[in-house]
């Protein structure tokens, strides 16, 4: 899976709007901490910088963006931050694990 269709599949299943315009502008706003939402933003920047995306068709590995967020989800959980964020990190960690479980499950349809 690239970075850019995991990104899209976040915007359309997490329930938050991920995309703040294309694949490619989404990355480069969220690097730059641009990206219209402060903590969607880190998450895109902590899952491009984990595999250091110079571009959005780079591959990312569900390892490689579960353990990106790692920092983000313990730092969340140490600062007095809002339930309602909180509830947005699970939720993207749950919607990545979905994503990567609808690309194996069709890799394995006939």
């Amino acid at each position: 899976m690239t970075l850019c269709e995991l990104l899209i599949y976040l915007d359309r299943e997490s329930g938050y709007p991920v995309l703040d315009g294309d694949c490619e502008e989404t990355i480069k706003k969220a690097l730059a901490g641009s990206h219209k939402d402060v903590l969607t933003g880190r998450i895109v920047a902590a899952m491009a910088a984990s595999v250091d995306a110079t571009t959005a068709a780079v591959p990312i590995l569900r390892a490689q963006a579960t353990t990106a967020l790692g920092p983000l989800r313990l730092k969340a959980m140490r600062d007095d931050v809002s339930g309602h964020d909180l509830k947005r990190m699970e939720r993207t960690v749950h919607a990545i694990d979905g994503a990567f479980n609808e690309e194996a499950l069709a890799a394995r349809k006939p």
